[in-house]
């Protein structure tokens, strides 16, 4: 079990003042200890599976050829799965199809280099154990992630905007002092989300909700979990043991036991190894997708295009230099994210302007944890200042 005596007892999350002070996450990261941050994949050697030489080379003839015959063409969601626009060009439709039973059908209508590119993907990032069920798990993942999407953020209203960033903001805090995996942090706070929707919560409640969320999580992503006492440790005793594990016995039967979640960061890591991004570009758009978490208009968008909308933001504030290979990769990964060209700048505006306030705002977990030497110190790249310059981009 991993231990409970975590640093000094934090104080009282007080989500009536949103704007008061904290103690910053530096000074608990000081005293527990430099964090084991999970690098990305071009990164990470250990998570990489071994590929030949020749199939490197085969892809990168695959690439240029499709590319010089002109091969690669849009495709959009529509209501029977995805298909390619007409002359090219993408045609707008509803963020949320009314099915995707025609899902299936994907094998059929997308180009066989795309099928070789996703079985590669995921392949690499040990996602499957035989690629020969790739495919079917890629299509299963564009299929299940609108299960538990939220029609709107209006099912939010019952808390403020700054008050949700608030706890965000703390559990973002918690969740890297246990050094839990990235995937913990997006499934808590996602059922934070479907709980804010599905329970009646108080604001003197609000904290404890999100504890029992991050421990729900855990309990599904982690290996090593922290005890109870622990977590009412966490919170300055506020809270007893009793009444965590009653609102986690409520929050479990509000949401009928179901904790399936398709997160953005698998499709933003699927997406950056089919389009060879560099680690600098990885990591930036690692950063901008966490700033998505505090953004309650986010809550709508699907995962996918969260998760290309965060890779097209940070290929557009890093302007690394093109290359005729790199383009092609890049087009074939945009067309498993690009449903419509106004929601995708949509993203692009909030995450743009959360990257540009992110350094003056009182929630600035994210932009701290960011700023180290491990992630590249990402969050303190100088263009992500320029708020006009960003929001111009995207315009």
């Amino acid at each position: 079990m991993a231990r409970t005596g975590f640093c000094d007892s934090m104080p009282l999350l007080d989500l009536h003042k949103a704007d008061e002070r904290r103690a910053p996450l530096r000074t608990w990261a000081t005293a527990c200890g430099a964090t084991d941050f999970v690098q990305p994949m071009e990164m990470s050697a250990s998570r990489m599976v071994a590929v030949k030489r020749n199939s490197e080379h085969e892809r990168e003839r695959m690439l240029s050829a499709q590319t010089s015959n002109g091969v690669f063409e849009a495709w959009t969601y529509s209501a029977g799965g995805i298909i390619p626009a007409k002359d090219g060009c993408l045609e707008e439709h509803s963020l949320y199809p009314r099915s995707l039973q025609g899902l299936h059908s994907l094998q059929v209508l997308m180009p066989s280099l795309l099928r070789h590119e996703v079985e590669m993907a995921l392949e690499k990032l040990d996602l499957v154990l035989d690629r020969t069920y790739a495919w079917e798990m890629f299509s299963d993942m564009m299929r299940s992630q609108k299960w538990n999407s939220l029609p709107n953020s209006e099912l939010l209203r019952h808390f403020t905007d700054a008050t949700r960033a608030v706890l965000v903001d703390w559990l973002i805090q918690i969740h890297e002092l246990m050094h839990f995996q990235e995937e913990t942090l997006y499934l808590a706070i996602h059922l934070l989300n479907r709980s804010l929707c599905q329970l009646k919560v108080t604001t003197a409640n609000l904290q404890l909700l999100g504890m029992v969320c991050l421990f729900l999580a855990a309990k599904k992503e982690e290996s090593l979990l922290p005890e109870v006492s622990g977590l009412c440790y966490l919170m300055d005793h506020a809270y007893t043991k009793h009444q965590l594990l009653r609102m986690e016995r409520k929050v479990l039967s509000g949401l009928k036991f179901n904790l399936s979640y398709c997160q953005p960061l698998y499709f933003l890591h699927l997406l950056a190894s089919i389009a060879r991004c560099s680690a600098q570009m990885t990591w930036m758009a690692r950063y901008l997708l966490e700033l998505s978490l505090f953004e309650g208009q986010c809550v709508v968008f699907l995962p996918v295009q969260l998760a290309g909308a965060a890779l097209c933001l940070a290929r557009q504030v890093l302007q690394e230099p093109p290359t005729p290979e790199g383009e092609a990769a890049w087009c074939l990964a945009s067309s498993i994210y690009v449903s419509s060209e106004a929601v995708l700048l949509r993203i692009m505006q909030i995450l743009a302007g959360a990257a540009a306030r992110a350094h003056t705002r009182e929630t600035c977990a994210t932009f701290i944890k960011f700023s180290s030497p491990e992630t590249m110190h990402i969050s303190r790249h100088t263009a992500l200042k320029q708020a006009s310059a960003l929001l111009g981009v995207c315009t």
